[in-house]
């Protein structure tokens, strides 16, 4: 099992890890104590953990349903991370066309629709003398534990399509009203929806519901980010990799010495550089904070070519900028190499993008 500075990673299923956010501990806590407080006796409390437990087994199926539905449209996943207020599949990019958008954001609900019906059906096929629905959601206990399961996926799909980013909902909303009126309009409107439903989340959270706060908080801020996303989106998707070029950038070889990288930064503006092989061939980047992590550790004389991050990713002038920041998304570098005739002629880097967008963004608008 590995760790990251905030995640567990549990596995992969399909090539897709599957990770749990430190803070779901929190919601373990939580609900061991409330049971605790209520006078629950250490085999309900169990019961009860046990059940959290596959609710989110649940989720994590409901972010597969996105992720497997977006690899049948070509679409990768980077990672599914649990949190305590549900589960987010990281695709590497938002479905061009609106149907299948649509298709990929119903999926996830869809599968909780199937598991509350399959649990329904098996906690029926369990209790041939009927199913006690006025107890069953009292208490969790083995008589009652599959049809709370079934009653909480159902509840999953019902809450998961309110129309409020970022829940499928809103993605649902975006993609139908995409089909007429386009992406970015559509995302606008979805905010809006999104926003004034967050507002009412949270409105009746302070009449005694505190877990309202938390969730009209992260629609509001999430749909603000999702329609600032599109809207850089569409503004990159109108330029090219050309109007943003850097053309004073200085190339690192494979043999250059960690202390003659410090002395570049020091003396200059560059953090990120393009490292190349005796033939010019750009074979990786290194940056500032790679120079850091290892002359913590290393001597100054240790060469670029033992420590740098190797890329293949190269850029055409050509390119949109939107296709070079997601790529450059991709490959998780801040800094690519600009290609015209197999020689690097200039290189792009994510921040320079983000500056030549806040500069134009004004007047495209």
């Amino acid at each position: 099992m590995k760790t990251t500075s905030s995640s567990v990673l549990l596995g992969h299923v399909q090539g897709i890890p599957i990770k749990i956010h430190w803070s779901f501990l929190l919601i373990l806590g939580y609900v061991a104590f409330i049971n605790v407080r209520a006078g629950a006796d250490t085999p309900q409390v169990i019961w009860a953990l046990v059940f959290v437990l596959a609710i989110f087994a649940c989720v994590v199926l409901h972010e597969l349903g996105h992720a497997l539905t977006a690899l049948y449209y070509g679409i990768h996943t980077r990672s599914i991370t649990l949190y305590p207020i549900g589960g987010i599949a990281a695709l590497e990019k938002i479905p061009e066309k609106p149907i299948q958008e649509l298709a990929v954001t119903l999926a996830g609900p869809l599968v909780n629709v199937v598991l509350g019906i399959l649990f329904w059906l098996l906690a029926s096929w369990l209790t041939p003398q009927g199913i006690d629905l006025e107890n069953a959601s009292l208490t969790i206990s083995p008589s009652t534990f599959l049809i709370n399961l079934a009653a909480v996926n159902l509840l999953l799909a019902v809450f998961n399509l309110i129309p409020a980013f970022p829940m499928d909902g809103g993605r649902v909303l975006r993609s139908v009203l995409a089909m007429a009126i386009g992406r970015l309009k559509a995302t606008q409107i979805a905010m809006i929806v999104g926003q004034i439903l967050a507002v009412i989340f949270i409105f009746k959270g302070f009449m005694g519901n505190p877990f309202l706060i938390l969730i009209g908080a992260f629609v509001f801020f999430g749909a603000a980010q999702e329609y600032n996303s599109v809207r850089y989106t569409s503004v990159l998707s109108l330029h090219q990799v050309r109007d943003a070029l850097m053309t004073r950038f200085t190339l690192l070889s494979l043999d250059t010495t960690l202390a003659q990288v410090r002395e570049l930064i020091l003396s200059g503006a560059e953090k990120e550089f393009v490292v190349v092989d005796h033939t010019g061939r750009p074979v990786g980047i290194f940056t500032r904070d790679l120079l850091i992590a290892h002359l913590s550790n290393q001597p100054e004389d240790t060469t670029v070519g033992q420590c740098y991050k190797p890329s293949n990713l190269t850029l055409s002038p050509d390119q949109s900028m939107e296709e070079a920041y997601r790529l450059m998304h991709e490959h998780q570098i801040p800094i690519a190499p600009v290609l015209e005739n197999n020689t690097i002629t200039a290189v792009i880097n994510t921040e320079n993008i983000m500056e030549y967008l806040m500069l134009t963004e004004g007047g495209e608008e």
